[in-house]
């Protein structure tokens, strides 16, 4: 006679393994999601970096041009025309540096007798920029405005307001008419 044993498991029955099955997939599910989250955030957090590393190159290129600048001028323009420049200032050895805006933050022309070279800062779409002369002070500010047709959006990035103050020499600034706070 054969002998059956009662103890001894024969195997899994289907139930059982729709079981794991579901579970495993609930936990990829989740693992995919986390993911997702921490993959995005990381892409946040590189855009934020390199929107602070602009925006102190830019900084460190404002002063220092300021510093050295022999004339400033501050046109009067259109806040919105790319054309005319936000800033003009002439440096020593017949070279002229123009602040100007684009569409996602600003850009240093610098002339040198025939040679023209570009440099932009990339910091946010539709920033705002003005110039002051105010306490000796040359001031450049700029600003992120909310478009109100994407104001239902969720923001990708925090609003960005950059303001640059820079010395300026009292003789490079003749007949630039300051602004009183």
């Amino acid at each position: 006679m054969t002998r059956r044993c009662t103890r001894c498991p024969r195997g899994t029955t289907l139930v059982e393994l729709l079981a794991v099955l579901t579970g495993l997939g609930v936990a990829m599910a989740v693992a995919t999601g986390l993911l997702h989250t921490g993959m995005r955030q990381q892409s946040m957090s590189r855009q934020e970096l390199e929107r602070d590393r602009t925006a102190m190159r830019l900084g460190r290129d404002y002063r220092r041009d300021v510093r050295q600048a022999v004339a400033v001028e501050l046109p009067e323009a259109a806040a919105d025309d790319q054309r005319q420049p936000l800033l003009r200032l002439t440096l020593p050895e017949d070279v002229e540096i123009a602040y100007r805006t684009t569409p996602q933050g600003l850009s240093r022309v610098i002339t040198r007798g025939q040679r023209v070279a570009h440099e932009d800062y990339v910091l946010a779409a539709g920033m705002q920029w003005e110039t002051a002369l105010a306490s000796g002070c040359v001031e450049l500010v700029g600003t992120t405005v909310q478009d109100a047709a994407k104001a239902h959006m969720p923001r990708t990035a925090a609003p960005l307001e950059v303001q640059l103050v820079a010395a300026v020499d009292p003789a490079a600034v003749a007949g630039v008419e300051e602004v009183t706070p």
